[in-house]
């Protein structure tokens, strides 16, 4: 409970400075006059905003937890190998969050070399197949849609240069 706390505390953090190092960017003489600064502050919103979502959460959690301590509502103690089995569960998430991070690294590493579509692809692919366990073929589906889309739109209507790595089209 307490580490849900720290981690809406970081995000909320990082979204401040975030949000503070995009006002910061330079505005641009001729063009938009928005400015680069849109994009950078619309991810910096939505990170606040999970942040703020994920302390809600912690609250309504803690408050639930009170009132049902304030009934005498207490869950029975667990056997021996009924704890070992909770202790495992509990450490799950934190191997889930590890492997997480260490596929989105890989991913980073492999963006520019590999490029955007194949790359995309696989990494979205990866998590779809451990997350979303139904017919892999939907799983690369949603995968190769979600990697199309945000292809077309950063190249038509951002124009922004992905890499296209071994790709070359």
């Amino acid at each position: 409970m307490i580490a849900d706390w720290i981690l809406s505390a970081l995000v909320v953090a990082g979204a401040l400075v975030f949000m503070r190092a995009a006002m910061n960017l330079e505005r641009l003489q001729v063009g938009d006059a928005l400015g680069p600064q849109v994009f950078p502050v619309i991810v910096a919103i939505c990170m606040l905003c999970s942040g703020l979502l994920l302390a809600w959460e912690c609250w309504q959690k803690q408050k639930t937890m009170r009132q049902s301590d304030r009934r005498g509502i207490s869950a029975p103690l667990p056997t021996s190998g009924m704890a070992a089995a909770s202790r495992d569960e509990a450490r799950r998430p934190t191997v889930v969050l590890i492997a997480m991070t260490a596929w989105t690294a890989l991913y980073y590493v492999a963006f520019e070399p590999v490029g955007y579509v194949l790359s995309t692809l696989i990494y979205m692919s990866v998590l779809l197949f451990y997350f979303h366990r139904v017919n892999p073929l939907i799983n690369l589906g949603y995968a190769a849609a979600f990697t199309a889309v945000a292809y077309i739109l950063f190249t038509k209507f951002l124009e922004v240069v992905l890499p296209s790595g071994i790709l070359q089209f």
